[in-house]
């Protein structure tokens, strides 16, 4: 069973300028994700990126980068429907064998469980009827809406004005990790199916850096709170 990883690095960062590529404590932001996926030890590691540039970081850090992504691919509004189309393209084209399992590492999330994501893998290996699984952590549920400057709640409050998050029942948040069956080739916009499987990880690694205040957050975590990181995930992936 061929397992590749992939890291999803477009050059075109809105929230961050150069976000993938920008320096977190003392290394690129993607080669985290990068140095994580080659700590999987699965079949290969593989930076979908627009830019030679961010090629060329990808690959000192040990990702292939055989190919870059197309415009279309690469845009604002594309979804990962979208890279795969041009990845799967680029595979045929380039004459590498389409794999059974993908890995997908967004970069941004620079904290992950190799332990858990891991089991994610064992559970599409061990279990034909999972169409993918994935990491997930615990969230808040109880959210509202604002719909002309006034609060409306997006969950059954039963008519209470307040719920306490035991009685609301558990709640999670996804994107993280997702790990999926890429043998048939699915690109459309249900391309992780209907039967998705869960391994609870962690909240540390449900930052996501989107912005520069994330940034900055989780730079933070990295130089001064190693201790705490080296409490709920194995940092021996880390370059520094």
């Amino acid at each position: 069973m061929k397992i590749y990883a992939i890291i999803p690095a477009r050059s075109g960062s809105i929230g961050v300028k150069n976000k993938n590529i920008r320096l977190l404590n003392g290394q690129p932001l993607m080669s985290y994700a990068i140095q994580f996926a080659k700590a999987l030890n699965i079949d290969r590691v593989f930076c979908s990126t627009d830019s030679q540039e961010y090629a060329e970081i990808a690959e000192q850090f040990g990702a292939e980068v055989p190919f870059l992504r197309s415009q279309h691919a690469a845009s604002s509004t594309a979804m990962e429907q979208d890279i795969l189309i041009d990845l799967y393209q680029k595979f045929e084209k380039h004459a590498i064998p389409q794999p059974d399992i993908l890995v997908w590492l967004r970069p941004t999330f620079v904290f992950r469980s190799i332990e858990h994501v891991q089991k994610c893998i064992e559970q599409l290996v061990n279990n034909s009827s999972l169409s993918s699984s994935r990491t997930v952590c615990e969230s808040e549920g109880r959210l509202y809406k604002v719909e002309s400057g006034v609060l409306v709640p997006s969950f059954n409050d039963f008519g209470k004005s307040m719920l306490r998050r035991q009685d609301f029942g558990d709640r999670y948040k996804v994107f993280s990790t997702d790990v999926f069956r890429a043998a048939t080739k699915n690109t459309t916009d249900n391309f992780l199916g209907r039967k998705v499987g869960a391994v609870i990880t962690n909240k540390l690694c449900g930052l996501d850096i989107d912005d520069e205040f994330d940034f900055q957050m989780v730079e933070n975590i990295l130089k001064y709170n190693r201790a705490i990181i080296d409490e709920y995930i194995d940092t021996s992936y880390f370059g520094n």
